[in-house]
């Protein structure tokens, strides 16, 4: 027996392993970012429509989260409230020229509407423009200089209340900045109904435990708890 959150993960109403996925290389698979994004938003609709499945997506890079948010919320009839777990706060108007970029997702999910209310946590790299941004979307970051001010606060965190919004989702970078202590603590104490999730930025390749994996296995637990939360 596996617990998590104080739930059995073995639960396949928890968790279910339902097998492997083919991964193919963007570069190989011609596809423009468009089409792609649309793609990633018709499979996470898909996955919505069998009652009562709610998406934890893996990636990759933080891209992925403008098309699982724009499914979520259009699946859902109304915004969300994001709680974004990051080094960065990703809300380029484009990075390198690209919109749909990884610095770039929030600012496509707050331009379309498809999220309330925007928190950010554990931000220790950000520029004119992230601030910026944040203050035209009216985004709430809390920076790693400032966390200890805000840890009472953020450990006792209530997102998507009121009729206007349609739950939470919650959006984990595994790049820095929080310690994973802490990173369980918000997620486990969050108060809200977490109807999406995704776990991004891990990189097998660029695990700087000297081969013994311990990025691996501290992301591994990091998916294991929100699944175990967002299980009803």
């Amino acid at each position: 027996m596996h617990i998590c959150y104080s739930k059995d993960i073995s639960d396949p109403r928890v968790l279910s392993d339902v097998g492997d996925m083919p991964i193919q290389e963007l570069h190989e698979a011609q596809i423009d970012d468009d089409r792609l994004m649309q793609c990633i938003t018709d499979c996470v609709t898909e996955v919505m429509n069998v009652s009562p499945m709610r998406p934890l997506v893996l990636g990759g890079d933080h891209s992925i989260s403008f098309p699982v948010v724009r499914a979520v919320s259009e699946k859902l009839g109304g915004p969300v409230d994001i709680l974004h777990i990051d080094a960065h706060p990703d809300l380029y108007e484009a990075f390198m020229g690209d919109p749909y970029s990884h610095a770039s997702p929030f600012a496509r999910i707050m331009e379309n509407g498809y999220c309330r209310n925007l928190v950010q946590v554990g931000i220790r790299s950000i520029n004119s423009e992230g601030r910026q941004q944040a203050q035209r979307f009216g985004v709430k970051q809390i920076e790693m200089r400032n966390y200890e001010d805000h840890r009472e606060e953020l450990e006792n965190l209530t997102l998507g209340v009121g009729d206007d919004v349609k739950g939470v989702y919650v959006s984990i970078d595994c790049d820095g900045g929080l310690s994973f202590r802490d990173v369980m603590n918000i997620v486990q104490n969050l108060k809200g109904d977490i109807v999406g999730a995704d776990v991004v930025e891990f990189n097998p390749q660029l695990d700087p435990a000297e081969g013994q994996g311990l990025t691996m296995f501290v992301a591994a637990k990091v998916v294991r708890e929100v699944a175990a939360k967002m299980s009803k």
